[in-house]
């Protein structure tokens, strides 16, 4: 379908009103990160009971996978530029934020965002993002649009739990076959991010009654000598930089001591690590640097090890699918895409290393990210979900 005609079809069927429709039912679903992660209930329901049945009544037949992801497939001609869209169903823990499932509109001037606005929690991260994808999927299925290739959409139970477990599933058990992905994202194009890997460093000693401190060995103490050797790495434990993403970083953002008992000389402390990565680092590599600078710290016993791994990302301007979104993006909008990149992990990387080019764009607005005014302008999502409705008739 030619640009012109596929925008004229857009502008007439896919309606602002129903894109604020879509927002506010998927914010009033509370859907909440929990201990379970993506087995929360909560976040299952969003997929089985408010998305998959708004998919179906546009006469689109998506499925759910066992461990619940939600995945729609719809053929088109050709077997190239294959592309997917990955939203996602996991938004923050809703913390002090008043009304976090409201889905209230409000003027968004006080925010300094234009026109109507969609409060609750998720709606700037995850929940923007989804509702544009739906009204585009939406679209394409009441208008019986023809496309250009195939195209898929996944909602992944994810979204807040910093690993790849969900989309790898999709991966390598869904049966998707593409060439492009569009994964939520901000409403520039965004060519890249930071990677991580979790570091969990164990320090055991032995434990004793605190009357009797001499007796025990304290892994507090040792705790704190790990902290004190660690301390020329952190905040930055290279030099280098990239010249959009800066420099990697080294944080502790856990600490946690055992056992859980009063007045009790403790035999176990864990530390986790946040270990930032920039395209091209090697996670083991930055896992050894940990290691030798703590050495060995008698008479404790220290093991580091790797827990959740996001790769870390970086795309061409001159790669297809960025030059398919810089033309939906002037066609729809009218203007010259603008191009970002990110010190957060997403699974943009997972897409990358696997092969498909992969990028992130949608209506988030990070300004808002897990505070107590979470709220996403109405006209992103609309945006949005213009583009990636031109996108799926013609790229």
């Amino acid at each position: 379908m030619e640009a012109q005609i596929a925008k004229k079809l857009i502008e007439k069927n896919l309606q602002y009103d129903e894109v604020k429709r879509l927002a506010v039912k998927l914010v009033q679903h509370a859907s909440p990160q929990t201990a379970k992660l993506e087995a929360e209930p909560q976040v299952l329901a969003l997929i089985s009971e408010v998305v998959k049945p708004e998919l179906e009544r546009a006469g689109l037949h998506p499925f759910i996978d066992k461990i619940g992801n939600l995945v729609l497939q719809i053929k088109g001609r050709e077997p190239s530029g294959r592309l997917m869209l990955v939203g996602y169903a996991m938004n923050a823990a809703p913390s002090t934020m008043p009304n976090p499932y409201s889905g209230e509109v409000v003027d968004g001037a006080p925010y300094k965002l234009d026109g109507e606005c969609v409060w609750g929690r998720g709606a700037c991260e995850q929940k923007g993002s989804l509702a544009a994808m739906m009204a585009a999927l939406r679209f394409i299925g009441l208008t019986k649009a023809e496309l250009p290739s195939d195209l898929y959409f996944v909602v992944s139970t994810a979204g807040e739990t910093g690993r790849h477990d969900a989309l790898a599933y999709v991966l390598d058990h869904d049966n998707v076959n593409a060439d492009w992905c569009i994964i939520d994202g901000p409403p520039e194009i965004q060519l890249g991010n930071k990677g991580r890997v979790d570091v969990l460093v164990t320090v055991k000693g032995k434990q004793a009654h605190s009357s009797r401190p001499w007796e025990g060995i304290n892994a507090i103490d040792g705790a704190m000598n790990v902290l004190q050797r660690l301390q020329p790495l952190m905040p930055y434990p290279e030099t280098r930089a990239h010249p959009e993403l800066g420099k990697v970083s080294l944080t502790p953002n856990a600490i946690e001591s055992f056992p859980k008992a009063t007045h009790t000389i403790q035999s176990e402390c864990r530390i986790m690590f946040d270990r930032r990565l920039l395209p091209g680092d090697d996670p083991v590599k930055a896992i050894e640097q940990m290691k030798d600078a703590i050495g060995k710290i008698d008479p404790f016993e220290i093991t580091v090890e790797p827990r959740d791994f996001m790769y870390p990302s970086e795309i061409g301007k001159d790669a297809e699918v960025v030059e398919a979104l810089e033309q939906g993006i002037r066609t729809m909008l009218g203007y010259e895409p603008h191009f970002s990149f990110s010190t957060a992990a997403n699974d943009t990387g997972l897409f990358n290393f696997r092969g498909i080019q992969a990028i992130n764009y949608g209506a988030r607005d990070i300004r808002f990210q897990h505070t107590d005014h979470d709220l996403v302008a109405v006209n992103n999502v609309f945006n949005a979900a213009k583009v990636f409705a031109f996108l799926a008739i013609h790229r």
